[in-house]
């Protein structure tokens, strides 16, 4: 990974003007990074699919997710307490080796894995909620605040590009091993098992990493979750839950529903990677125009831009449809996202006490984020079980206005853009 890195960061030198040396266990962790997040490109919209394709089952796919959310929180609380206990490294490798189980149950089980949409969620949920929970601990860790802007910068650049590639290249290969017969599931085992050998070469370099001495002690969940006097804390949490409604059905729909409409892998492929194109160049638009003066505003426009691409797929779920979609909402979550995060960011800093807690602050923000996630995803299972494909479609249009209650929680104006 270090020689990769190494043509990497010349071509940042040569055509970027980047010339700042790097310490050997920033570009690991740099790379560990990209390299999962092109694991989590590659794989993360086929597996509903690979869930879904079986007689159209939506109900594979919800209980997936819907288990996934849970443990993704379930991983958060436990994680702490292990980063608490033993060291922040742990955790880390422990996402890993919960996300290479689940491809390995995949290819185990193969056809039969339908019927497991729990098992797979609990895996899938624990594997992304210790993952993300040691990444946050180590980049505090193994980055010097003097060079941590630098890391995130190049971070973001190799992640994007790798998010680019990562689903165009999966279903570029599942169609090409389809040949003749179009129910095959050839394709969808190799790329299965080239994310599966990934996460176990992440795993084996993760105990290359050497992490600084950290302080035992408790890990106080439950005391960060009930603490007084926290109010933009508070307003922060409420937020959390709001963004979790829309998420909990737009974090995989949009993909099945691509399939749905194509039959055809690659197409799914081709318009991942085309809303991912898009969304790096809205972020790097987004690095001319963003200022604290704008936060707000740019809230409210992309909120508007977001909620218009959902109105297209409530009147109709076509190729137009979807492609009108893909543009505005690539526009429109990454500028919300770019901007929200600062005031997250604003919140953890000023909350209650955040330098002695900051990893049970970053555990505890789960519990609204999850209970959002399920409460919408819950929502539109009803409504299409009751409704056919109109309540799919009149859930999307309901839960893609939710980024709009956002505004209903944000600080007052004085405590984020002085």
């Amino acid at each position: 990974m270090d020689f990769l890195f190494n043509y990497v960061y010349q071509f940042l030198k040569r055509y970027l003007g980047s010339s700042r040396a790097l310490p050997a266990k920033s570009k690991t962790l740099i790379w560990m990074i990209g390299l999962y997040d092109f694991n989590f490109a590659l794989s993360s919209v086929f597996i509903n699919i690979f869930l879904f394709r079986k007689g159209d089952d939506w109900t594979a796919v919800e209980l997936y997710n819907m288990v996934m959310y849970a443990a993704i929180m379930v991983a958060f609380w436990m994680g702490g307490h292990i980063a608490k206990k033993v060291n922040h490294l742990f955790p880390y490798q422990m996402g890993f080796a919960f996300n290479a189980m689940v491809f390995l149950l995949v290819l185990v089980l193969r056809e039969d894995t339908h019927s497991h949409p729990c098992l797979l969620g609990l895996f899938s949920g624990l594997g992304i909620g210790f993952y993300y929970l040691g990444q946050h601990s180590l980049t505090m860790d193994l980055t010097e605040p003097k060079d941590r802007d630098y890391v995130f910068s190049l971070s973001l650049f190799l992640s994007s590009i790798l998010r680019i590639l990562g689903p165009a290249l999966a279903g570029w290969v599942i169609l090409a091993f389809k040949g003749g017969d179009s129910n095959s599931s050839l394709g969808y085992y190799i790329t299965f098992a080239v994310t599966l050998l990934l996460y176990l070469g992440l795993i084996y370099k993760s105990f290359k990493l050497e992490t600084p001495p950290q302080p035992k002690g408790g890990f106080e969940f439950w005391k960060v979750l009930t603490f007084r006097e926290n109010r933009d804390w508070n307003r922060q949490m409420s937020a959390q839950f709001v963004l979790g409604l829309r998420n909990g059905a737009f974090w995989f729909v949009i993909g099945v529903l691509v399939y749905q409409v194509s039959k055809n892998e690659g197409i799914v492929g081709n318009y991942s990677m085309f809303t991912n194109f898009m969304a790096v160049l809205t972020a790097y638009g987004l690095t001319r125009w963003a200022e604290a003066k704008n936060r707000r505003k740019g809230l409210l426009i992309s909120s508007l831009i977001t909620w218009s691409a959902c109105a297209f797929l409530a009147v109709k779920i076509n190729y137009f449809s979807l492609l009108v979609y893909a543009v505005l909402t690539a526009v429109g979550v990454t500028w919300f996202m770019v901007t929200f995060g600062v005031f997250a960011f604003e919140a953890v800093d000023g909350a209650r006490e955040a330098k002695k807690y900051k990893l049970e602050y970053l555990a505890v923000r789960e519990v609204p984020l999850w209970a959002g996630r399920s409460i919408g995803l819950g929502g539109m299972m009803v409504s299409q079980h009751y409704l056919g494909e109109a309540g799919l479609r009149l859930s999307l249009l309901v839960l893609g206005f939710m980024h709009m209650g956002v505004f209903l929680f944000l600080p007052k104006a004085k405590n984020t853009e002085g």
